[in-house]
């Protein structure tokens, strides 16, 4: 997708918290390069914030396409065994961890952006005149 594409702060309302909010929004990428035709329409326009997440889910074709897909899914939780949900919750904490740690580091870069003018070296202070 060339176009911009919104962050992740579009979704913490819903996420509620900024791991959780990237994991929707990496969904999301994965749904706009889908093979369902209605999900990959509904997933480049939140993308692209021409729609919200939420009235995305209120309209009629992308509710039910979201329906089928999560019905889908809830299915094969259940086929799965103990030891293969546990297997998969661990995989998606792992994931999650991984997000926020991906985050504190690009947090950090930009805390560390603003300490800096060019490319490693300490900004310099401008007094412009005054004085203490």
């Amino acid at each position: 997708m060339d176009e911009r594409q919104v962050g992740d702060d579009e979704f913490l309302d819903i996420a509620k918290d900024p791991a959780r909010a990237r994991a929707l929004r990496k969904s999301l990428q994965r749904l706009a390069g889908s093979g369902d035709e209605t999900l990959r329409e509904m997933a480049r326009e939140v993308l692209a914030g021409r729609v919200g997440l939420r009235q995305a889910m209120r309209t009629g074709v992308y509710r039910e396409a979201l329906h089928e897909r999560a019905t889908l899914g809830k299915h094969a939780y259940e086929q799965m065994s103990a030891e293969e949900r546990r297997a998969a919750e661990a995989e998606g904490q792992r994931q999650l961890d991984e997000y926020q740690k991906e985050i504190d580091r690009e947090q950090a870069d930009r805390q560390g952006e603003r300490g800096t003018g060019k490319k490693g070296t300490a900004a310099r202070h401008h007094s412009r005149g005054w004085q203490l």
